[in-house]
């Protein structure tokens, strides 16, 4: 589910910031490509999020270790989300051309993916914790 969730956040961050984008002309004019280039600075590290998902999905066993990485790099992906938005508000909306509203639907539902994405984290690395501990209880008590 975590997988899911982390390829509909990159899909929905990649659209919106490309249709929304400004179009930053690199002589040539403005196409795709000239609306995407500024925020793949953001997006790109954001997309080790669901390849690292996919990781854990095939194969937990061999990957839970990562699971707290996974957790650390998700909480501070939201706090410099909030840091993006709290600091530049009135920038976002006039650079992606559209109203108050459509950022903070935009913003919320990014919000929200990370919040579920952290939760979905902090379980996932509570259920490898106590599956550890019963099988070391097990182990200890043959």
């Amino acid at each position: 589910m975590l997988f899911v969730c982390e390829l509909f956040r990159l899909i929905l961050l990649l659209s919106v910031l490309a249709v929304l984008g400004p179009s930053y002309g690199i002589s040539g004019g403005g196409g795709i490509i000239n609306r995407l280039f500024p925020y793949v600075v953001y997006v790109v590290p954001n997309a080790l999020f669901p390849l690292m998902t996919y990781f854990l999905w095939i194969r937990l066993s061999l990957y839970q270790s990562y699971v707290p990485l996974y957790i650390a790099g998700k909480t501070i992906a939201l706090v410099a989300l909030m840091g993006w938005v709290i600091f530049s508000f009135r920038g976002i909306i006039a650079a992606l051309n559209i109203g108050a509203r459509g950022i903070l639907g935009f913003i919320l539902l990014l919000t929200a993916a990370d919040i579920f994405s952290v939760v979905g984290g902090v379980l996932l690395q509570t259920k490898i914790s106590r599956t550890n501990r019963f099988a070391a209880q097990a182990e200890g008590g043959l």
